[in-house]
């Protein structure tokens, strides 16, 4: 069953998200140490009005065993381009505290005309299983009810396997940009 994510998902959800975005959440919290990045982003998603917020957050679960607890197989977060900005601003007010570098600044990922798919992850037990396709297909869903004509996304350039999964999904290799000093594939998919 996929639905919006609450705070309550952040234990769950954070790490997922940390294995998608990488080096990226080093950037996003100002330092290098695995835990605090972690403790950081866990706060950050159970807080309103910032990126990683749970109010941008999917979540994909199935129940577990007769004891009816829930287990989230999937997260996706995903925002409209045109505040991108605004939801970085509290990262990277907290990022500048965190690392000590006052001129610190967190680059924009997501184009302004675009819904942007910012990350999605699968708890490795469950790939191959169509649930990260469910989720995307979730986002451009959401997409179009805002009005939105197009998804857009980063993919790693050195990620072949996930920019396939995404041509698959009908996006394709808009440009080439440079984030966090790796190379990435814009891709859109038009709606």
């Amino acid at each position: 069953m996929i639905r919006p994510a609450t705070s309550d998902d952040a234990p769950d959800a954070v790490p997922l998200i940390f294995e998608a975005i990488g080096s990226i959440a080093f950037v996003l919290t100002g330092t290098k140490v695995l835990a605090e990045a972690m403790s950081i982003l866990e706060g950050f998603f159970q807080e309103e009005g910032n990126r990683v917020s749970h109010q941008n957050a999917l979540v994909i679960e199935e129940l577990e065993s007769a004891v009816g607890d829930r287990r989230i197989l999937g997260v996706a977060i995903s925002y409209d381009g045109a505040v991108a900005r605004r939801l970085d601003e509290p990262l990277e007010k907290a990022a500048k505290l965190q690392s000590g570098l006052f001129d610190y600044a967190i680059p924009t990922e997501a184009e302004p005309d675009e819904f942007y798919l910012d990350t999605v992850s699968v708890n490795r037990n469950y790939q191959g299983r169509g649930i990260g396709r469910q989720l995307i297909e979730a986002v451009c869903e959401q997409g179009r009810q805002l009005g939105r004509t197009r998804v857009g996304l980063l993919v790693d350039v050195t990620n072949p396997d996930a920019k396939r999964l995404y041509e698959r999904l009908q996006f394709r290799v808009n440009k080439q940009r440079e984030l966090a000093g790796e190379a990435y594939f814009h891709m859109v998919r038009d709606l």
